[in-house]
């Protein structure tokens, strides 16, 4: 399996063994959606921790239970690091709400292009 489609997210594996997930257009991400969304990447990383690309540009928004868990241990076992691509001001808006009041346990920046962060994650190494 190279890709899936949850509820919110299109997910595909590149080539370079990076995750990207592009949120459906004006999803609002609820902790279910968040749920799904990791056990699709599991899936995809066949149970390896996978640097993930999200590209929040079409979301609505996330719940706050939902950015819990994205920034939690369970998460940390599923990704070890996490590029963010907001193109909007809104999605923008989102992530550095996101970043501002969580805390992942893995390093994780925000983008504005797909290119910049893929190489940006290309250089984090998984450290187990």
């Amino acid at each position: 399996m190279n890709s899936t489609t949850t509820a919110t997210q299109e997910l595909t594996l590149l080539n370079n063994g990076i995750i990207y997930c592009k949120v459906l257009p004006n999803k609002f991400l609820e902790l279910n959606d968040g749920k799904e969304n990791l056990k699709a990447v599991s899936e995809l990383s066949q149970g390896k921790p996978a640097a993930v690309l999200i590209d929040i540009s079409r979301a609505t928004g996330i719940s706050k239970e939902c950015r819990d868990l994205f920034a939690s241990t369970q998460c940390a076992d599923i990704q070890y690091a996490v590029g963010i691509v907001a193109q909007t001001v809104y999605s923008n808006l989102i992530g550095s709400f996101f970043l501002g009041f969580n805390k992942p346990l893995f390093p994780v920046r925000m983008f504005t292009e797909h290119s910049i962060a893929i190489e940006w994650l290309k250089t984090i190494e998984d450290d187990e």
